[in-house]
């Protein structure tokens, strides 16, 4: 990605290209990528690693395509602006005209790289651990992820690489989402089978979140007894960015984690795209130093897709299963 000025206007803009043989590279490596995870989930994880690796293939080949990305950028773009009355992350405005499959000009936006943020706080003689860096910190992040609820909940196709690269900060806390090469369109139905995880998850509700898993083709042999629990562990670790207290690394793979107690015999290809976007988001919390579940911020949201989708008829019926504090950590 280049910085460049337009003659016409003498507005400054962002123009991408894309390197000759780039595709053919990446598809090679999504090969290997499939064949080791075939041999990973045979012999090491209990967790179906080739639906996952078929869905990446699926998502990388769009992202050689930069006419689909103009469009998804306008998509998205006005999808945020008609939702909100400011919209809580800002999309860059493609340039009429200047598009093609390996070349895409847009909007340039000027901001600081959210990892970088702390550092900029240091120059303007702000204490990036003190309570003003906290506050902001926590705007950034509940815009970012309300972007993120909305569009994955309200509409079903959302931008699916939040990786702290793509995310600027301008203007002091507000947001800009950059590179829309990896979105995600869901299916109806898995749209409203998340929504119904993510009530169940901000509720903690075990049963409900069962019955969730079993309606968007999550198929688990369990090897615990207390299967209940070990699938809702499981889920927060996949589906929510919270963090039990003390715990700054949460891994679906890692040695304590609830895949070993329960086996992941089918996962959806449709939700990998999901899975990792709240990997990402769950990154950056950490990386931010806060605490935040993303499917507490959610539930709003979730209710409101499954009232109009006619799922539920009154939200204020739904009453969580343990306290607030329970649910909180």
């Amino acid at each position: 990605v280049h910085r460049a000025r337009l003659k016409s206007s003498k507005t400054d803009v962002a123009v991408k290209v894309q390197h000759p043989g780039a595709e053919q590279l990446m598809m090679v490596d999504i090969r290997n990528m499939q064949a080791f995870a075939l041999f990973l989930q045979k012999y090491d994880i209990n967790f179906d690693l080739f639906s996952a690796t078929k869905e990446m293939e699926k998502q990388i080949c769009y992202e050689f395509d930069f006419v689909r990305e103009a469009r998804a950028m306008e998509r998205i773009r006005e999808f945020l602006r008609v939702s909100n009355k400011k919209p809580p992350v800002m999309v860059p405005r493609v340039i009429p005209g200047m598009i093609s499959r390996e070349v895409l000009v847009m909007e340039f936006i000027q901001g600081t790289p959210i990892m970088n943020l702390s550092n900029e706080m240091s120059k303007r003689g702000i204490d990036p651990a003190g309570k003003l860096a906290a506050m902001a910190k926590q705007k950034i992040l509940t815009d970012l992820t309300l972007a993120y609820g909305q569009m994955i909940l309200k509409d079903g196709f959302f931008h699916a690489d939040p990786h702290p690269g793509n995310i600027l900060i301008c203007n002091n806390t507000e947001v800009a989402l950059l590179d829309y090469g990896q979105v995600k369109e869901m299916p109806e139905d898995l749209r409203l089978a998340y929504a119904n995880l993510v009530i169940a998850m901000a509720d903690d509700d075990l049963l409900r979140t069962k019955e969730s898993l079993s309606e968007f083709g999550f198929k688990t042999w369990s090897i615990a007894d207390n299967e209940l629990e070990e699938l809702f562990q499981l889920s927060l670790r996949m589906f929510d960015t919270r963090l039990p207290p003390g715990v700054t690394v949460l891994s679906p793979f890692a040695d304590d984690s609830s895949l070993n107690k329960v086996g992941v015999e089918s996962f959806p290809e449709e939700l990998f795209s999901v899975l990792r976007t709240i990997q990402l988001l769950r990154g950056l919390t950490v990386g931010m130093g806060l605490r935040f579940s993303c499917a507490q911020q959610w539930k709003p949201i979730a209710e409101e897709a499954l009232l109009k989708a006619g799922r539920i008829k009154d939200v204020k019926s739904r009453r969580p299963t343990r306290s607030f504090l329970r649910r909180l950590f």
